[in-house]
């Protein structure tokens, strides 16, 4: 009787560990395989779809947002910035193309979840972050992307990066055009955080381009 009872306990405790192996296999290779790059592709590129061009006259103090961009939807931002203080001057969701008034110092920003445009303003050290759900501090943001920081200068998180197959694996670089011009482009889609390399950015969408050599 005991021995039966050894032999159960034995066989349960094997199918136990062979089920956690297999389990861990299974996520190691989907991991492995969202590294890789498809067989025939040399590069991929993820780029922002929307490149928002905001012109400004002074003269006037009125920003142009979003010629070339018509009926596109766009949250427009004029943030004031002086020494440890800020001001949203304007937060809404605008039709492109529109205009805003706007001092020479102030921030004008148009953001999407594909496209960015920003209009320089005066340096806040400080930071702020502005989405399309609204400016926040640094330190408080919401995880909802494209994020664009304001500083001293101002970055977009993510920014847009491409994966090139070399001898060592796939390797993350800065966009390099004149690299990619040397291939030739086999296919473009638009992608979100489904993309395993855009997991985590919540909201974002990106335009995925492949290369091959």
């Amino acid at each position: 009787m005991e021995e039966h009872i050894d032999l159960a306990i034995a066989t349960g405790v094997f199918l136990f560990f062979l089920a956690l192996c297999v389990g861990l296999g299974y996520y190691s290779a989907l991991a492995y395989a969202s590294s890789m790059l498809p067989p025939d592709v040399a590069a991929v590129a993820y780029r922002y779809l929307l490149k928002i061009p905001i012109n400004y006259d002074p003269s006037s103090k009125v920003a142009t947002i979003g010629v070339g961009l018509e009926g596109v939807r766009a949250v427009v931002a004029v943030i004031k910035t002086s020494g440890a203080a800020h001001q949203v001057r304007l937060f809404e969701e605008r039709v492109l193309p529109t205009k805003v008034s706007a001092d020479s110092d102030e921030w004008v920003v148009a953001i999407t979840s594909s496209g960015y445009g920003v209009k320089h303003g005066a340096a806040y050290p400080r930071g702020l972050v502005v989405t399309t759900a609204g400016v926040y501090p640094l330190a408080s943001a919401p995880g909802l992307y494209p994020q664009l920081k304001v500083t001293t200068g101002y970055e977009v998180e993510p920014s847009e990066f491409m994966v090139v197959r070399t001898s060592a694996g796939p390797q993350t670089r800065a966009i390099d055009d004149g690299y990619l011009s040397k291939l030739r482009m086999v296919g473009s889609k638009l992608v979100g955080p489904s993309d395993p390399r855009l997991k985590g950015y919540a909201g974002l969408v990106m335009l995925r381009e492949e290369y091959s050599s």
